[in-house]
Formats: structure tokens, C-alpha cells, sequence
């Protein structure tokens, strides 16, 4: 699953079909975070933080990562910070690549029938067009 997926860096851990919706277990292949304060490396986990992120469909079936957004300590400052995921941006819960491909659906449409197609809010597809814009 992991090479499906085709996200550098990414493993997938574990998989779960409901409906038609496929939910992929995914962590980042990384053991260590660079501390945004002091750009040290830090491999000291703080705590573990699930986030569920919208991916492009596989096969016609939406697929939802249920990813571990890890928090470390820096050994400098002792201050607790979130890894960087480099498919995802902080407090996003979509996927770049699937922001992008909802921006290139809105480019030969209109953000109403967009969401519609892609069972979204109209709201979700214009925040996603102004990320990736």
C-alpha cells in the first residue's frame, strides 16, 4: 500500500475499508523533527497527535489518512513542537496533492459544481483554491 499511496516519506502502516471509503494507518518514515526555535534535531517524542487528512481517490474510492502527527521536545529550549509533514500543511485537513487536483477541477468549472461532485462544501473548495493559489 505504501507504494500505491506514492507519498515520499510516508509509510502506511495499516489499512480499513468502510463502505466506499479506504482508511489508510500512515506515519512519516523520519525518527527525528527540526525544533522551528533553534533547528536542532530532536528525536525525544513529547506526545503522539492522530489527524485525519483527505487524499486523492484510489480506484474511485476516497481515501482518508489517518496520519500520527508526532510532538517533540527540543533538548534545547524543552519547548514541545509538531513535526512537519510535508504533504499536509498545519491545521489542513487535505492532502497538497488533493488541494491542488480540487484547484485544477475549479479551473474547467465553478467551485459549486466542484464541491457537488466532490461532496464538499463550497466553502472547503475555496479554501483549498486560495491555499493553492
Amino acid at each position: 500500500m505504501t507504494n500505491i499511496l506514492n507519498l515520499p516519506g510516508v509509510i502506511v502502516e495499516n489499512k480499513k475499508q468502510t463502505g466506499e471509503t479506504l482508511i489508510l494507518a500512515v506515519i512519516s518514515e523520519n525518527k527525528t523533527a527540526f525544533c522551528p526555535r533553534y533547528g536542532q534535531a530532536s528525536h525525544r517524542i513529547h506526545q503522539n497527535q492522530g489527524i485525519m487528512v483527505r487524499d486523492l481517490p484510489i480506484s474511485n474510492q476516497e481515501v482518508i489518512l489517518r496520519v500520527n502527527r508526532r510532538r517533540f521536545k527540543c533538548e534545547n529550549c524543552q519547548k514541545p513542537f509538531s513535526e512537519t509533514l510535508n504533504f499536509v500543511e498545519t491545521k489542513k485537513h487535505s492532502s497538497r496533492r488533493y488541494a491542488e487536483s480540487i484547484t485544477k477541477q475549479v479551473i474547467h468549472s465553478d467551485i459549486s459544481n466542484v464541491a457537488k461532485n466532490n461532496k464538499l462544501t463550497e466553502d472547503l473548495v475555496g479554501s483549498m483554491v486560495k491555499y493553492v493559489a
